[in-house]
């Protein structure tokens, strides 16, 4: 009897090929229409539609972002549409799922109920599975966006036609955006990760990537500045992603050590100020003037706009012009402009700083 257990238990098996899947399918439809439909749809709109929604919002900033992956999407367009074969297909797989159906689908037990554990926190309408189903998706997306960064910003071969500037200043800002969703995400997901053992893992993940991201768009962003000069929106947008990139990292150590939200906020506000206090002390167009003739790129227009503070980077200017290498004559009229304070309220520090700096230089031999 033991010997003929196999072959028998291999014979039930066989015959049950044929029907099982159907039967298996009669018994979901069943259990379903026994059940409140309306409270399965909400449940399956909780634990998918923020997952499915935040899925298409990432692509598309992330196909903004990456004229190669937006390329891919509307490639899908494209796709040939051959009604008969796509039939012929559609029938061949769904017999081999039948067939194959009994062979991976165990017979099931009876198992003992057993009491529902503790509800999952709520939190802005989230709950453990649909933040399980985001990090999955959006940590799926994100990988193939770094992929991506690898394997063009890192070997410095691109698609034909296409130049690293365009691919970095098309790059910056939506990745930037990108990166400010992420910790948004991640703050909200917070009072979920205790509750189930793969979540922190996954939202490490998740900001880790992101942190790589925010760094890849610096990246694009110094690349552009290479090919086209220093201005002040480029100039403000690599310190705000210098500052997200450190508000992730903030992130992960809030979740690393369990800190609460207010900790992490505080922190990030003070960041922000601090930041704020400093650039207070920079004479950010005398570094923006400098730059830019350092690397020969000089705009004579963007220049003379920069104001009286560009002053101060007058005497490397002029080194630059008097080597020939072709700019405006005009640009020491415009920009030979120095602050005139009239009165107490229009002193400053970067005022005082560059008529100090041209009074010494006036007064070397």
């Amino acid at each position: 009897m033991q010997h003929g257990a196999p072959a028998s238990a291999a014979l039930s098996l066989t015959a049950q090929i044929p029907t099982r899947a159907t039967r298996d399918l009669l018994a979901v439809s069943r259990t379903l229409q026994g059940q409140d439909l309306a409270s399965q749809t909400r449940r399956l709109g909780r634990n998918w539609g923020l997952p499915i929604g935040g899925f298409l919002l990432l692509t598309a900033l992330l196909a903004e972002a990456n004229p190669i992956l937006d390329a891919w999407l509307q490639g899908l367009g494209n796709l040939p549409f051959d009604p008969a074969s796509w039939t012929g297909r559609a029938l061949f797989w769904t017999g081999t799922a039948l067939v194959a159906w009994p062979l991976l689908v165990a017979i099931p037990k009876a198992t003992p109920s057993r009491d529902r554990g503790p509800q999952d926190p709520a939190a802005f309408g989230l709950n453990a599975a649909s933040v399980a189903n985001a990090l999955i998706l959006f940590n799926a997306a994100l990988a193939v966006q770094t992929l991506l960064d690898i394997r063009y910003l890192c070997t410095f071969v691109m698609p034909p036609g296409m130049s690293h500037a365009a691919y970095a200043h098309r790059g910056a800002y939506p990745l930037l955006a990108t990166a400010l969703l992420a910790g948004a995400f991640a703050l909200a997901a917070r009072p979920f990760v205790a509750t189930r053992p793969l979540l922190k893992p996954l939202l490490y993940l998740w900001l880790g990537q992101n942190v790589l991201l925010t760094l890849s768009a610096l990246y694009r962003l110094d690349l552009y500045v290479q090919a086209y000069g220093l201005t002040y929106l480029r100039l403000h947008a690599a310190i705000w992603m210098a500052l997200v990139a450190l508000g992730l990292t903030l992130t992960i150590w809030q979740v690393a050590r369990n800190h609460s939200a207010a900790w992490l906020l505080l922190r990030c506000a003070a960041l922000g100020a601090g930041t704020l206090y400093l650039c207070a002390f920079i004479n950010l167009a005398d570094l923006i003037a400098r730059t830019n003739v350092s690397m020969k790129k000089i705009d004579p227009l963007y220049l003379c706009q920069l104001g009286p503070t560009a002053a101060a980077s007058l005497p490397a200017i002029a080194r630059h012009v008097e080597e020939g290498f072709g700019y405006d004559s005009n640009l020491h009229f415009c920009t030979r402009t120095a602050p005139e304070p009239q009165n107490w309220r229009d002193w400053g520090f970067r005022n005082w700083r560059v008529l100090h700096n041209l009074a010494a230089q006036e007064a070397r031999p």
